[in-house]
This record gives C-alpha cells, structure tokens and sequence, in this order.
C-alpha cells in the first residue's frame, strides 16, 4: 500500500512503455499502435483491443492487416509498464480482426479474449451425478484445459442437469448460487468467494492521484432480511431458510444495515418451486444477502496505470469524503494506453443483478427459433378422432384461441400408460374441452395432458370435500367406481349387470339385470336364480359339505348313465309313498 499521495509504480510515470507479442514474439517495432484496451470484470471474460494504424490509399493496400501477426487465433500477450520495467496485463487469443476507414484515417481493429472463451462459444448439455458445485466447476473447466482455483463449496448432488448453455454460463449460475465469483486472469479460472478483508493493493487519493471519479450510495439495494424457501419433499412441508446476515464492512460510514429496510422494510423471498435441499437454500440465501450488501457503493475511480489492481482486488479510497472513504472491492477494470499515457479505471462494488436476470441469451430462444412459440397451456376441442393422415394416433383439436372456425391441428395424447401393443386407453370424445401443451413451446408440437369439466360438462361424481368417491364413467353409462368411506368397488353397466366388492358390508355381490344374484358374505355363498339353475362340467362335478341338502319342490330325479350308487355307513333311509325297485 502506498500512502505518499502517488501511485506506486517501479518507475517514473514519464515515459510510459509497451509491448505487443504474437505467439511469444513482439510485433515489429514499424507498426503504429494508436491505442491499446483491456478490460477485465468479475464474471465476464476478459478482452483487449488494439487499434493500429494501417491502410495506404495510393498503394490500395494495408500491410499489417495483410501480415501473418493478427490472424484469429494467434495468442496475443500485452505487457506494460514505464521505462520498459513492464508487466503483463493480458494474454489472450485474438479473435476478431477488422478494418475501419473514418475521415480520411484508416485503422486495423483486434480483439483478443482471454482462452477461457472457448467455454461461451457452444450450447452444451450433461448430467452430473454425485457432485458438488466445485466439482462440476472444475470438471468444466478441465475439459477446457483451463488452469483453476476453486473453493469448495457445501452441497453434493445427486444429480445435477445442464441444458443447452454454455459451459460458461451454467458456471457463473452455480457458482454465485454459492455465493462465488469468477475472476479470469491470464487463462487462469478462479472461483472463490469475494475477501473484503484483504489488504488494498494501492490507495488512490482525491487531490493527488485521482484522475476521475464517480460514486454513489443507493438504499434501494439494501435489505432487512433474506428468506429462501422450495419444498421439502420428504417431509412434505415448505423449507424457510433463512439467509445469514454477512454484515460487511464496507466504505464509509453509512453501514449496509443503516440503509436496509428505509424504503421496504419486507423480507426478500427467494422462491423455487422444487424439491431443494437446505444446504443449498442457505447458500443461496446468504449469496443473495451478500451481493446485495456489495451493491451499497458502486463507482469508478481512475488513475494512473499499474499493473497490480484486478478484479478481485481491494482498493482504499481517501480523500472522498466521509460517505465513501475507505476500502472498497474492485469488480472491474479497463487498462487504456494511448497517446504516450497509461490509465486504468476501476469499477468497484457490485452489480446486484442476478446473472441469470442480467444476461438475456443464457436460455435458448422459445421453440428453439425455429417458429414464434406458444407459451404456458392452452385450452382445445376435440373435432377428430381418426385419419390421422401420419399414422400417429393423434387426435385432431381446435385451439379456438388460434382459430375458432377451423378444426385446427393434430395432438399426441398423454397417457397413463403407453407402450408397444399395451397402454391404458381413454380418448377424449368429439367436442370434449381438453387441455393442450406443447413440446419446447412450439404450437406444431402440440399434446393432449387431459380433459376438463365444467358447469357446461359437469363431472359424473360431484366434487365434495371428504372425496370418498372416485372413478370411472363411460359414455354409455357403464361404471367403475371406488368408495374409499365404504372400502368398496363397484362395476356396473347401464343395463343392471353389476359386481359389488364390499369391504364395509364384507362381502362381494354378483347381480345381473335378469335378477340373478350370487352373494358372498360372513354366511358364506348364497346364489340365486330367477329361473332355471344350470351346473355342468366336462369332467367330475363334486358336492361335499357337513350336511348336504337337495330338496325339489316338485319333482327330483338323479341318474347315472353308467351306474348309481348310494351309500353311507350308517342307517340308509328311502321313504315314500310308494317305493319302486327295479
């Protein structure tokens, strides 16, 4: 830390110095640079710019553009400093080159990115399993051959998915949902949480080594309290975590908890409607609350250039009053070198702004881009059951808030069950209300999720709230229903058939509409017929009980076309009137 009212260099600050390599070697010393950029920010990937004066319009030509030094993907290093005591303050690839002509001056443009941009380039996906956030952090990054640094962090997964995003997008999501932040420097990848704590690297001072200045104080970003609530699955209850207040130490004298709740005095709610564990709730919640508390400065200071100050680092300011005096984190940088002078400008604080909010592109557009899309559920008719000209067995539905008059498009249809030659079968009828989703919201990739009543369509079982009754009916009146009160199953048909299965009764009831019972109770099996009683059997028909009992009201006759035989081991009794043998 310097404290003699000038910016530590090694060197006086009169002649400023620099360098430009290409694959290690420096660029030949003919090539007029006009002005050198690197900027470098928490979470964003560095870049650097060049602008080089070239283009001869007598010779209709620009040589250094038509050299070998600035073609994509040439590695690209800048080193600066004074008096040729210089330090590197990029090295990236360069990719992207351009030629401008403005008012008569023409000028090749580079840019160069830091290596870690191979990892913003490609929307990827994957499973994770059995992983922690860092894990998967350092797995990403090692697949880009990327040197890292990165804390552990408290929650394994068992399954984590990454859908078509950039590796470098489903990084920055998962590491400030623990409360990290990304720092790229040189090709080196470091995820670790901000150390407000750590010594400044320089102190820049108003009325000595201050060259340009903005701050500001905004209450709007501060907040009384974080909560962060998912359910919990298991327990079948709401989690309500709350966050840890980080209570930073910031710049001047207007503590973070001074500013919290002057305009809302509510809670901030994190809100996730799955099944989330606590440890990532805390995680998050305490992220939230600390990035909020870094958000109560925010400015830009700019002074002489250095090489030391990056993002990640500490700067002390003095000199600007006693509302921002004091140590604050830089969350950014741009270098900037031109005309024989070497700025840098410091970005400090940080931006409140949830990743996910503040970058519109992470996502991939809805329908993919390939149609406008359709979004949420929409509700449809059913006009055909048949033809699908496809061979699809989908069912054509109007979605009268596309077109009321046609009879709109064909939809799959979800099942309970689905598979070759098995499945459970119920198709809506013609002129049903169904409800529609759609794949990757493209309204070409409609689904049927099911049915719908209403007063128009009342439902066969009345709501009520006990909902004992649940089951099915068909068109024509043939019913399956289940009685959770009673314990029972009912099948019947509209014409009187019906099986009953009675647990509070205890018995099970066959009746058909002919007055044909047969009834199975505590009592045992009673049956009864509305007329004749047929029994045959192909083979032997056995009758066996304690006692049997035949008794014909009118006429009784056995035979046996092969023999007869009546017997018993005690006294056998024929009575009649008459008895006739043989």
């Amino acid at each position: 830390m310097n404290n003699s009212g000038t910016i530590s260099t090694s060197q006086s600050v009169d002649r400023v110095t620099h360098k430009i390599l290409i694959d290690g070697e420096e660029i030949p010393g003919t090539y007029q640079v006009k002005s050198i950029f690197v900027s470098k920010e928490v979470n964003r990937i560095p870049v650097a710019k060049l602008a080089i004066l070239d283009g001869d319009a007598a010779e209709r030509d620009f040589k250094v553009s038509n050299a070998e030094h600035f073609i994509p993907g040439k590695e690209l290093e800048i080193t600066a400093g004074y008096h040729s005591d210089e330090s590197t303050i990029f090295k990236g690839i360069i990719v992207k080159h351009n030629l401008k002509i403005r008012n008569n001056q023409s000028l090749l443009l580079v840019e160069a990115k830091d290596k870690a941009v191979k990892m913003t380039l490609r929307r990827k996906s994957k499973y994770f399993y059995e992983m922690s956030d860092g894990d998967i952090l350092e797995e990403l990054a090692s697949a880009h051959n990327l040197e890292t640094d990165i804390a552990t962090t408290n929650t394994t997964h068992a399954e984590v998915v990454q859908y078509d995003v950039t590796d470098w997008d489903f990084m920055m999501l998962r590491a400030q949902a623990n409360g990290l932040i990304a720092v790229v420097d040189d090709g080196k990848l470091t995820f670790q949480l901000p150390d407000l704590a750590a010594a400044e690297v320089e102190t820049v001072t108003f009325g000595a080594t201050v060259l340009e200045f903005d701050a500001e104080m905004d209450a709007r970003t501060q907040v009384p309290k974080v909560l962060a609530k998912a359910w919990n699955m298991a327990d079948q209850t709401l989690w309500d975590i709350e966050g840890n207040d980080p209570a930073l130490s910031t710049n001047g004298n207007v503590p973070a908890g001074d500013l919290s709740g002057l305009l809302d005095e509510s809670e901030v709610i994190l809100r996730h409607g799955g099944n989330k564990k606590d440890t990532l709730l805390q995680d998050w919640a305490d992220a939230k609350w600390k990035f909020q508390q870094m958000a109560k400065t925010r400015g830009r200071i700019k002074f002489q250039g250095i090489p030391e100050v990056k993002p990640g680092a500490n700067l002390l300011l003095e000199g600007v009053g006693d509302r921002f005096n004091g140590k604050v984190f830089v969350s950014g940088i741009c270098h900037q070198i031109s005309e024989g002078n070497w700025t840098v400008d410091a970005q400090f604080g940080f931006d409140p702004t949830w990743f996910a909010e503040s970058e519109s592109n992470i996502h991939t557009p809805p329908a993919s881009g390939l149609t406008a899309a359709i979004s949420g559920l929409q509700v449809g008719i059913v006009t055909k059951l048949e033809e699908d000209p496809d061979g699809e067995d989908r069912i054509k539905v109007k979605i009268p808030i596309i077109n009321n008059e046609e009879e709109g498009i064909w939809c799959r249809q979800a099942c309970l069950d689905a598979g070759e030659e098995r499945g459970v079968t119920f198709r809506p009828e013609l002129d049903d209300e169904v409800v529609v989703g759609f794949i990757n919201e493209d309204p070409n990739e409609a689904v049927i999720l099911g049915m719908l009543h209403s007063s128009a369509k009342l439902s066969p079982i009345p709501g009520a709230d006990d909902n004992h009754e649940k089951g099915i009916h068909t068109r024509s009146g043939i019913k399956f229903i289940f009685n959770d009160e009673k314990s029972s199953v009912l099948l019947e048909t509209p014409g009187g058939n019906k099986i009953l299965v009675d647990d509070d009764a205890g018995s099970i009831t066959i009746e058909d509409q002919n007055g044909n019972t047969a009834v199975m109770d505590s009592s045992g099996i009673t049956m009864e017929a509305a007329k004749d009683f047929n029994i045959k059997a192909t083979g032997d028909l056995n009758l066996e009980g304690t006692n049997v009992n035949v008794k014909a009201n009118a006429q009784f006759k056995a035979e046996g076309s092969a023999g007869a035989e009546v017997s018993t081991s005690a006294v056998a009794i024929l009575k009649g009137s008459l008895v006739q043998i043989n």
